[in-house]
């Protein structure tokens, strides 16, 4: 029997007590090394020691693809991403350790972000991997798709250079950001009679993608700074996983289309949510492509808050 479906995933949640600012005090002069900790502890609100791996018990056995009935595009665009996620996040994780060294002697204090960072990507790719399966079960034609992901990041790994491969890290991540942003801050309307199953997995996913927010944008400015670098990691990362998302999306599209599971009258109110998410989305991205970007300022919102705070601290 399938499990009720429900408008939003909703957790118990606790906030934290805010903090205040002490007077200023002139003190002695301090370390380059000393100086940049400083500013990580002054800017990020999400260091290592607030951030933790989560993993949830979610049981995907009656689990439906089509899971937002209100807005089928965005359901198949997050199950295209979904597809390649159990090859990314290990691409991320790999990245991320080959920059260790470097990070160890520039930044050593980024090394426990990166710790977090990785277990928070094992946790996530190990669930979407768990949910794929349903997917590959319910909508015939992926193999080609899967085949195609696993290559290009094996590709990625064994050709580009690690200040490519970080570029494109932190492409993804500033993407990512936004994502959670609006999955988490302004589309409950759409995601209501959302699979309660799926609408929890991308919740969890996309509260840990805010709370680790800083860690690719740290590492990249530690071994590769630059902001035409940054740009073309963007540019490379975009043409890449949105080309392969939307074609993904096309093909599950097509077989619910067939099935009659998708009618005229859902594709034209999910209209809608499109032209919303388009309006979120183009100023947070403009943000990105200044030179003065920075994931950091941001506090963590009530919606994601109950995400994070739903589940015990543990790592993969």
């Amino acid at each position: 029997m399938r499990r009720e479906a429900h408008s939003g995933f909703q957790p118990r949640f606790g906030l934290p007590g805010s903090l205040s600012a002490g007077p200023r005090h002139r003190t002695a002069p301090i370390a380059p090394s000393q100086a940049y900790t400083l500013w990580r502890l002054g800017m990020s609100p999400t260091r290592s020691r607030m951030m933790h791996a989560r993993i949830p018990q979610i049981d995907f056995s009656n689990a439906d693809g089509l899971w937002i009935p209100r807005w089928p595009q965005m359901a198949h665009r997050l199950n295209g991403a979904s597809l390649f996620l159990p090859y990314l996040e290990p691409y991320l994780i790999r990245v991320m350790k080959q920059a260790r060294p470097i990070l160890a002697e520039k930044a050593p204090d980024l090394l426990a972000d990166v710790d977090v960072f990785n277990r928070q990507e094992a946790n996530h790719y190990k669930v979407h991997a768990a949910y794929n399966r349903v997917l590959f079960a319910q909508y015939p034609g992926l193999e080609p798709f899967d085949a195609e992901i696993k290559a290009d990041f094996e590709r990625f790994l064994s050709e580009e250079s690690l200040d490519w491969n970080l570029a494109y890290c932190e492409g993804f991540e500033c993407s990512g950001l936004i994502s959670s942003e609006f999955f988490l801050q302004e589309i409950d309307d759409a995601l209501g009679g959302s699979d309660p199953a799926v609408h929890e997995l991308w919740a969890w996913h996309l509260a840990e993608e805010f709370e680790h927010r800083n860690v690719t944008h740290d590492v990249l400015r530690t071994v590769a700074p630059g902001w035409l670098h940054r740009l073309r990691g963007f540019k490379a990362f975009g043409e890449h996983l949105q080309s392969f998302t939307a074609r993904v999306s096309e093909h599950l599209m097509a077989i619910d289309r067939e099935r009659g599971r998708i009618d005229d009258d859902v594709l034209a109110e999910s209209e809608a949510f499109t032209r919303r998410e388009g309006r979120f989305y183009r100023p947070r991205i403009l943000k990105i492509l200044m030179p003065w970007y920075s994931p950091h300022p941001r506090p963590t919102q009530a919606p994601t808050r109950r995400v994070l705070d739903a589940y015990p601290e543990k790592a993969a």
